[in-house]
């Protein structure tokens, strides 16, 4: 016998959590190339967070751990975001004004899509894509 289990529906994306070195330095980039904006900060258990971001389109919320001992525990890591952008030859343009270094140096052309990748001031890997699913086959 067969036993269904039922399909969470996603809505949106709610929020992606970092962990990062320098809670300051993180929100001003995220603010300076993006206009991420503070939704909430605070103290928990002697970590400071804070959730910036965009309404309704994306927040991240950011754990500092600046002594650089991270979570205990040491689960699966993120390996990179995804943001999905209007006008990708602008942002593009936009990222080079931030003195964002893409790498690779170069945009990479998907079957659907083209895509562009950088690191976050903590080494998170972001991707910006023109199209739903970046690099993946729709």
């Amino acid at each position: 016998m067969i036993v269904t289990t039922p399909i969470i529906h996603i809505l949106d994306i709610d929020h992606i959590q970092l962990d990062v070195a320098n809670i300051e330095e993180s929100y001003e980039f995220y603010n300076r190339v993006f206009g991420f904006e503070i939704k909430e900060v605070g103290i928990r258990a002697f970590v400071r967070w804070m959730i910036i971001g965009v309404p309704s389109k994306l927040y991240l919320c950011m754990h500092e751990f600046s002594d650089g001992r991270g979570v205990e525990n040491k689960g699966l890591e993120i390996t990179h975001f995804g943001i999905l952008v209007q006008d990708f030859d602008n942002v593009r343009s936009q990222l080079h004004q931030h003195n964002v270094k893409l790498f690779p140096d170069y945009e990479v052309q998907y079957r659907s899509s083209r895509s562009v990748y950088f690191l976050d001031p903590n080494g998170y890997k972001v991707e910006i894509s023109e199209h739903v699913g970046g690099g993946i086959d729709a």
